[in-house]
């Protein structure tokens, strides 16, 4: 009798130490992605970002150097977030932006990196 009651507490315990998860597990889960995307130096890059809920959430991290234009937009009927990209006149070479998608209060300790997109964006002639 001894034995299957501590064998029933054994599993238990088991069972209920196995379903925790800390809140570290669970805000290092984010989809992280790094595109390269090519364009002409004439041209202006608009990048899905799909719909990733609160379009207020969703900022740029690490602005491009070499933009005239660099920003997020919001489709007003579907929510798609787009970020949007024109170099500046005559440059040529590499440009980089990170973007980031949170979920909770922004930049608050609660909030959690949903997803992150490195884009790395080509410009030639």
């Amino acid at each position: 009798m001894k034995n299957r009651l501590f064998t029933l507490i054994a599993i238990t315990l088991l069972v209920l130490l196995s379903g925790c998860s800390s809140d570290d597990e669970v805000k290092s889960t984010a989809l992280v992605f790094t595109p390269s995307v090519s364009i002409s130096n004439s041209e202006t890059l608009r990048y899905s970002l799909g719909q990733f809920g609160d379009p207020e959430l969703t900022t740029i991290l690490y602005q491009a150097k070499n933009a005239e234009i660099s920003e997020l937009r919001t489709h007003p009927e579907t929510g798609e977030i787009y970020y949007f990209y024109k170099p500046k006149a005559g440059f040529i070479g590499h440009d980089h932006v990170q973007l980031r998608t949170e979920s909770g209060p922004l930049g608050s300790p609660e909030s959690t990196t949903v997803m992150q997109a490195n884009i790395t964006i080509e410009i030639s002639f």
